[in-house]
């Protein structure tokens, strides 16, 4: 049977039904219905359900809520308020642990709130359009890919427009890169050929300008308000003409291109505005360019022709706009029958089971690709924060849980004269769940202090310049944060609650040494033992990471990287900047090069021995000038370096160690002359030199060196490594800057020091050690805070039979030693269990680490250590107190 579509999710339903008062039940029922089926028809399934939830969340408050345990007529308002009166003095009566609960809490959620701000943030991009729910990005795959592409074949968007199923299609070519200039002001941007029909795919609103005819001719150009801002001032920038020189700035995300350079592109009519920070999405552009003027700029020779390219998908994003009615199995099957149709014209090396699959536009944001339009954290990074949080939550709840079992012996009289004046255990639980959630309201107050100062602490991240979080507070959030409050309250006393609540009258009032039985003691140590389990786990990891940081820090790359500075060329000429910087006081030499080595970008080429039959061989590929190797110290140990003849130095190459090794020589020498062919053709290369092999990959992506060449080819130098002889650095960079200021004046000056670029790259792997570091903090605070509060229980419990043992001659060290006995043994245990699982799961993903650090023994001990250091000294806190209290104080503890 067909599944009734406008009837609301089941498990909500019964959860509204079983808390909502029969009297006003119907009513709001019916309300909540109808509600649902106008959302379904207005924004979807998928966000009808997920608001659903919601309004059923809201709807768990006093005056909706059935009575329990109380006639129907009785005001349960008052009920509830009175329980949490007296939720509130029982926390002003016993301080020390409320203060243990609700800091500890607090800790906790603080970061639950910061997860929640950030998956807010990633779930409110693109929920503007009007047609969320039927716009989907295609995405490309092919056999043996790691990852999908967020790119397509630019003839795509034609094509599937083509089809019933879809009602429109638009196509963004991200190759608009470069200057552009009105009257004397220029400035760099980057943005996408876009087509007539973005404006109806998309619900971009346009500040100035028609958004049906914006996009239409060519050479027209709708631009963010910052940059008509920038360039107009206060003018109205429809109508008005710039100038653009393209430097091909940008591609999609994770391109190396750096510019090249400028090529005049023509002029340019401003046609509309948009205002880009009214809007969250996951495109960002400073222009978008008709895409009827890509033919002339083809025609040209300006820009590559990919029109009719189905090889080629990496690229162009390609989205469609589903007509009404149709699902997004529609759209596959369309995708699907393109690939089959054009399979010859797909058909390549790169291309072998090829397809394409359809992505829904609300998964965009959480579905990080290759070739995304936007760097951001992919879903598994959210689930990596998440289940550190929910380890930081189960152990404050614990924490809470543990507490309030060995306060159960304090509550007992109070739990049976309530019970014996007619109360029924669900009024009690009720009572107990109200105290649980009122403690999680209060640290709420204190988590949210704590989140003022988490969120600038995670926005100065390195990695966060890349994943872009602003983290900004609104309304939304504030009522998340209150339910994850209550929800926190209700898991932390639960079992308190049920525990607390099934004390019989007549035990509780007479007997209460029967109330504490070891059945309970061993269930608070097993809890106490589990958390102590996790923070040792929490403390070795953070100790691992942070060692294989130093370790990366310290590491040898084969090249010398002090005193040299790297400058973008940002698309000038590398001769014309050279010349320049020649003459500066403090230059020693100055080479060039492509990419920077170390740096986690590489370029790779197919090459073979010239004459040989076998498959093409991949090597590593660096562009680099005659000075490179001398400048950063890289030793040839056979050959010489690249002819002074321009043409002839651009069929040489120098080869590294590993490429001798590969090919089976035992000399280097044997490579000297050597010829070999490219999979991509053009001239011979010839083998002119051996160098010493040297790191030019990320330490994570590789742990031996692999094959690698050198090679001269001017056109694509992206940087100048300049070498500092000067004493002075930064008064040599000053210069340095000074002079690029002359050569060009638009583009500002682009520099890093090779050593701190290196060093930036491990930052990640730091800030992996930072957030691991503080969730240790957290754990073994939170597991502290818990031990403190037991031990204060003990103490306070135990506090005359200590007075007697000193009166009958205990001294104090074994009196400590008796009240510390028990919770020392949990540390012991903890760290037994702890040890061998903390040494396992680590050595599990270490395994699989390139260049990783040495972990043994020692690093578990460190940890288990610093465990029961901190252990020990919580615990004595309270234990040593007690133990040299006078005899006559501790006989007068009622």
């Amino acid at each position: 049977m067909k599944k009734d579509t406008t009837l609301p999710p089941r498990f909500p339903m019964r959860i509204f039904r079983a808390f909502c008062d029969p009297e006003i039940r119907d009513s709001i029922e019916g309300d909540l219905i109808e509600l649902y089926r106008t959302r379904v028809k207005a924004s979807g399934r998928t966000t009808a359900n997920l608001r659903f939830f919601a309004d059923v969340a809201l709807l768990f408050r006093p005056g909706i809520i059935k009575p329990i345990g109380l006639p129907t007529n009785q005001n349960h308002t008052i009920m509830f308020r009175n329980y949490f009166k007296i939720g509130f003095r029982n926390i002003l009566k016993y301080k020390t642990f409320s203060f243990i609960n609700i800091f500890g809490l607090a800790l906790a959620m603080s970061i639950s709130m910061l997860i929640l701000m950030m998956l807010a943030e990633q779930n409110s991009s693109d929920q503007f359009h009007e047609k969320k729910e039927l716009i989907f990005r295609v995405l490309s795959d092919y056999e043996g890919s790691r990852n999908q592409y967020a790119t397509s074949p630019q003839p795509l968007a034609a094509e599937l427009a083509e089809y019933p199923a879809v009602e429109t299609t638009t196509k963004l070519v991200p190759a608009v890169g470069g200057d552009i200039t009105f009257e004397e002001k220029s400035k760099g941007i980057n943005g996408h050929f876009a087509d007539p029909e973005f404006f109806e795919v998309f619900s971009f609103e346009l500040e100035s300008g028609n958004p049906k005819s914006a996009l239409a001719q060519p050479y027209s150009m709708v631009v963010s308000q910052e940059l008509a801002s920038f360039l107009f001032r206060d003018q109205n920038p429809v109508g008005k003409t710039v100038q653009f020189l393209d430097r091909k700035m940008k591609l999609p995300q994770g391109s190396d291109t750096t510019g090249t350079s400028p090529l005049e592109w023509g002029n340019f009519t401003i046609t509309g505005v948009i205002d880009q920070s009214k809007y969250t999405s996951h495109l960002e552009f400073d222009v978008l360019v008709s895409s009827s003027t890509m033919p002339s700029l083809i025609s040209a020779t300006k820009l590559e022709d990919r029109r009719d390219d189905w090889k080629f998908f990496f690229q162009t994003y390609t989205y469609a706009l589903l007509s009404e009615g149709k699902q997004p199995e529609d759209l596959s099957i369309a995708l699907d029958d393109i690939v089959k149709r054009k399979a010859e014209e797909i058909k390549a090396d790169h291309t072998v089971g090829f397809k394409m699959v359809p992505q829904a536009l609300g998964d965009v944001a959480l579905g990080l690709v290759n070739n995304d339009s936007k760097a951001r954290l992919p879903l598994l990074g959210y689930y990596f924060l998440i289940a550190l949080a929910l380890v930081i939550l189960a152990s404050a709840c614990l924490n809470y849980t543990n507490l309030s079992i060995a306060r159960a012996l304090t509550r007992a009289k109070e739990i049976g004269i309530r019970k014996v004046t007619g109360a029924l255990r669900k009024n009690l639980v009720v009572q107990f769940l109200s105290e649980s959630i009122l403690t999680a309201l209060l640290s709420l107050v204190i988590a949210f202090i704590l989140l003022l100062v988490l969120v600038p602490s995670f926005k100065g991240l390195w990695v966060n310049q890349f994943l872009n979080f602003k983290l900004p507070f609104v309304p939304s959030l504030f009522v998340g944060f209150i339910l994850l409050a209550i929800i926190v309250g209700i898991l932390a006393g639960i079992y308190p609650a049920l525990f607390l609540s099934g004390y019989q009258p007549i035990k509780a009032l007479k007997s209460l040494s029967d109330l504490g039985g070891s059945g309970k003691l061993r269930l608070r140590k097993f809890l106490g033992v589990s958390q102590f389990v996790v923070s040792l786990f929490f403390i070795t990891t953070s100790i691992l990471i942070y060692s294989q940081f130093k370790h990366y820090m310290a590491f040898d790359y084969g090249f010398k990287s002090e005193n040299i500075v790297n400058i973008s060329l940002q698309g000038m000429d590398h001769q014309k900047v050279r010349s320049q910087y020649e003459s500066i006081s403090g230059v020693s030499t100055i080479s060039a090069c492509d990419i920077i080595p170390a740096t986690g970008i590489n370029n790779n080429s197919e090459v073979r021995v010239m004459g040989d039959v076998s498959d093409y061989r991949s090597v590593g590929l660096l562009h680099v000038d005659r000075a490179f190797h001398e400048n950063l110290g890289i030793e040839l140990v056979a050959g010489s370096g690249f002819s002074e003849n321009e043409q002839l130095a651009q069929t040489q190459i120098i080869v590294n160690q590993a490429m001798v090794k590969d090919l089976g020589h035992s000399s280097a020498d044997a490579l000297v002359g050597l010829q070999f062919e490219s999979k991509w053709g053009g001239p011979l290369l010839t083998v002119v030199g051996v160098a010493k092999d040297f790191r030019y990959k990320l330490l994570l992506n590789e742990d031996e060196i692999s094959p690698m060449m050198m090679k001269y080819n001017p056109g694509e130098f992206q940087y100048l490594n300049v070498k500092v002889a000067s004493s002075d650095l930064m008064k040599t960079v000053a210069a340095l800057e000074s002079q690029w200021k002359e050569l060009d004046p638009v583009h500002p000056f682009s520099y890093q020091f090779l050593d701190e670029e290196i060093e930036a790259t491990h930052r990640g792997i730091f800030d992996v050690v930072s957030i691991l570091g503080f969730i240790s903090f957290l754990a073994i605070f939170i597991a502290c805070l818990g031990l403190l509060g037991m031990t204060t229980y003990t103490a306070e419990r135990k506090t005359k039979e200590v007075g007697i043992r000193k009166f009958l001659g205990a001294d104090s060290f074994s009196i400590t030693l008796l009240l510390s006995k028990g919770y020392l043994q949990m540390l012991a245990i903890s760290v037994i269990l702890g040890a061998p699982l903390s040494y396992f799961i680590n050595k599990l993903w270490l395994e699989n680490l390139p260049n990783r650090v040495e972990f043994g023994l020692g690093t578990i001990a460190l940890g288990s250590l610093v465990l029961l250091l901190l252990g020990a000294l919580t615990i004595s806190s309270q234990t040593v107190r007690v133990s040299r209290a006078k005899f006559a104080d501790t006989l007068k503890v009622d």
